[in-house]
């Protein structure tokens, strides 16, 4: 093992052999900013040390299919005790008067009786909606919880998904929560002494709505605590979030085995932040209208949340928006042409492996955008990867867009001089809320930005 492992990652880097992957990044546990003695050499080591266990867990022999078997196999085993205990879970919840006040008033699937049998009226406009869904348990894994969401629409279209309830402790969740507040507060007081305007997007999901407990009792919403968030953020910051409030919601912005939002949601969350940010300045551009729809036939996607829990009975089929944008320059973490990659999807010429993740596959991690703009606004984004896909057209409202996700926000260095530098004259959180907000994987990076 000591040398196979190598050799394969050698021969998949070179294109000799293609291997199949689990999904895991595995990225330095460290990152010493410029001002500590020997960084440089500090952060070799820390890499030296991500690329050894990337290579002795990622490139293992047939390491996906055993992995993948093994988790079938304990999912199997633990099924019917699953499936008992949410049984159980669903038959000791049902729902009280002045909760289907609320779900009515709010004009979301309303009258329910049991999570396990949801007997909805059907909402005032004419769309599908959902009048059963159950839940299963999966699986524990990096501090949240796993779950199966089987939903059946009033036109007979059944859908299944998996979503994530996270299961730190309270005090936790808390502590971490505010951190992340005074962490973002910090960083916009220095904007508001330069004058540059800020605003927080949280990429939400399902557990930070407040119907949640409508869909898995056994869980909270994560809503209370969310708006906590907010309350603490500085009155200078405008904020918003990606609206998933109800089941119907998070079917159509986010992935079904993926956490990231799928590409309608980041239209959503494109027209919310630009219209928050025109409130401030009208010189922004309007949002583009909704581009062509291509859904591309054989690209199954089984996301992040399919390969760590192992249950592969739903899946998604991937599906990407054309804006027709202007011509533009972009500089990404790899040389990237969104016309080439449509032309590629299109003539199905696609990873199709089980482990294949069109996400990251289809769209890059983009870091600067340029726009022959005169909006006179340049942005500098503060996201992670669901900065992924969103960035092109995001950045098509201004003049400059420079982007920099979690591993590369040491990049900047001194944040007054970075303003100075690049004219920025907005700066944009907008990360996953288990990261931006809950900090769950404990890689905030936001502290690496020097203030001083």
């Amino acid at each position: 093992m000591m040398f196979i492992a190598p050799t394969i990652r050698l021969l998949d880097r070179v294109g000799i052999i293609s291997t199949e992957k689990m999904g895991n990044i595995i990225e330095p546990q460290k990152v010493y900013s410029e001002d500590v003695p020997l960084a440089k050499m500090l952060n070799g080591v820390e890499e030296l040390k991500a690329a050894i266990e990337d290579t002795y867990i990622n490139y293992l022999p047939f390491y996906a299919h055993v992995v993948t078997s093994v988790k079938n196999a304990k999912y199997n085993l633990n099924e019917p005790i699953n499936r008992l205990l949410s049984e159980l879970g669903q038959k000791a919840m049902t729902v009280s008067a002045d909760v289907v006040d609320k779900l009515e008033a709010q004009e979301t699937t309303s009258a329910i009786e049991e999570t396990t049998a949801a007997e909805t009226e059907q909402p005032k406009e004419d769309k599908p909606y959902i009048v059963k869904h159950s839940y299963k348990f999966i699986t524990n894994s990096g501090g949240t919880n796993f779950y199966v969401i089987d939903a059946e629409y009033n036109d007979g279209r059944k859908v299944s998904l998996i979503t994530l309830a996270l299961s730190t402790p309270p005090n936790l969740i808390d502590r971490r929560m505010k951190r992340s507040a005074e962490l973002v507060n910090n960083i916009t007081a220095v904007c508001k002494e330069l004058g540059v305007k800020v605003y927080f997007y949280a990429c939400s999901r399902l557990q930070d709505g407040e119907n949640f407990e409508q869909y898995i009792p056994v869980e909270k919403s994560l809503k209370p605590k969310v708006d906590e968030f907010f309350s603490l953020l500085d009155p200078y910051i405008k904020y918003g979030r990606l609206k998933v409030d109800t089941l119907e919601e998070s079917i159509e912005k986010l992935f079904l085995t993926d956490h990231h939002w799928n590409a309608y949601g980041m239209y959503e969350a494109y027209c919310d932040i630009i219209n928050m940010m025109r409130e401030d300045t009208p010189s922004i551009l309007e949002p583009r209208p909704l581009g062509t729809l291509y859904v591309v036939e054989g690209a199954d996607f089984y996301g992040t949340n399919a390969r760590i829990s192992g249950y592969y009975e739903c899946k998604d089929t991937f599906f990407f928006y054309d804006y027709n944008l202007p011509k533009h320059v972009l500089r990404a973490s790899y040389p990237y042409d969104f016309e080439q990659r449509k032309r590629l999807y299109l003539e199905g010429r696609f990873d199709r492996k089980l482990s294949a993740d069109h996400y990251v596959n289809f769209y890059p991690y983009t870091e600067y955008l340029k726009y022959d703009n005169t909006t006179g606004r340049n942005v500098l984004v503060l996201a992670d990867s669901y900065s992924r896909g969103i960035s092109e057209l995001l950045g098509s409202n201004f003049d400059e867009t420079y982007i920099y996700d979690y591993r590369r926000i040491h990049e900047i260095g001194n944040l007054r001089q970075y303003i100075a530098k690049h004219n920025i004259t907005d700066v944009l959180f907008m990360q996953y809320s288990l990261r931006g907000i809950f900090d769950n994987q404990n890689d905030n990076t936001l502290h690496l930005i020097d203030l001083n």
